[in-house]
């Protein structure tokens, strides 16, 4: 439906002539963008843990109450930059695209999943092929020694606050937006390495190796496609929301299920 583009919703028509030097600007603004929410989501995440102490005590350094905060801010982050960014480009939220899935919406949703999926499985597959190990996540220690009770408030945070929250700000307004400068196929193609660049901090704690992170990078890169390709089909964010949080759930919960072995360690690329 490149034709919503034209009637408000998205602005102006999608061009595929911008030269390399036009593409490589509004890519660094949006890369900034993603970067920023990060600086946000420390801020925000540190006022909740002051906050957390002062109404429970003392949260134990490095348990998942700490990673729940995180989530948290996260979502909290990329909705106050997704709005910001709105306001300030002369768009507002009729931009964000939410609608009530169709039957379709459900297929694409279904589908991405399962494709999710298989593409995980293809890239530990590669990984194994040739030798290479991924970076681990700084949350995998926190999920496989957290009680029960913990795990279920982050399972419940993924689904409804870290899948939404970086579907809206990497997919509906950072992807959107780039339709107009790139085109589709290259605005999914420039979102997903901003999504996957956004994650080296998560998977550069604890002296990881450069292979490993690049090589984490790559595979959320990878994934991240999926999602962006189910979102420019279905131009409706909360088809690549659902993909995401269930897929995180089923990263979390196969993480703690089995105390990190078989491999699920690396499971947790879309955080």
């Amino acid at each position: 439906m490149d034709e919503s583009y034209v009637d408000g919703r998205g602005g102006s028509p999608p061009r595929d002539d911008a030269s390399l030097a036009d593409i490589f600007k509004t890519f660094v603004r949006f890369l900034l963008l993603g970067f920023g929410s990060l600086a946000l989501l420390f801020v925000i995440q540190l006022v909740l843990y002051v906050v957390a102490i002062s109404v429970l005590g003392p949260v134990p350094e490095g348990g998942l109450e700490v990673q729940l905060i995180s989530f948290l801010s996260l979502g909290l982050g990329t909705l106050v930059v997704a709005g910001a960014y709105l306001q300030n480009s002369g768009r507002d939220w009729s931009f964000v695209d939410i609608e009530l899935p169709s039957l379709r919406d459900v297929a694409w949703t279904l589908g991405g999943f399962v494709i999710l999926i298989l593409g995980f499985l293809a890239v530990v597959s590669l990984f194994d092929l040739l030798g290479l190990s991924p970076a681990e996540h700084s949350s995998t220690d926190s999920i496989i020694n957290a009680t029960p009770q913990v795990i279920l408030l982050v399972l419940v945070a993924q689904l409804l606050v870290v899948g939404p929250g970086e579907e809206l700000l990497y997919r509906n307004v950072i992807q959107k937006s780039l339709y107009d400068s790139v085109g589709k196929p290259r605005a999914v193609v420039l979102a997903s390495v901003i999504f996957s660049l956004v994650h080296i901090p998560a998977y550069s704690a604890d002296g990881a190796s450069l292979t490993g992170v690049a090589t984490t990078l790559a595979a959320i890169f990878v994934l991240s496609l999926v999602l962006g390709g189910v979102y420019a089909r279905t131009e409706n964010m909360i088809v690549p929301a659902v993909i995401h949080g269930s897929y995180n759930v089923l990263s979390f919960y196969s993480t703690y299920a089995t105390g990190g072995g078989g491999g699920t360690e690396a499971l947790a690329w879309l955080f």
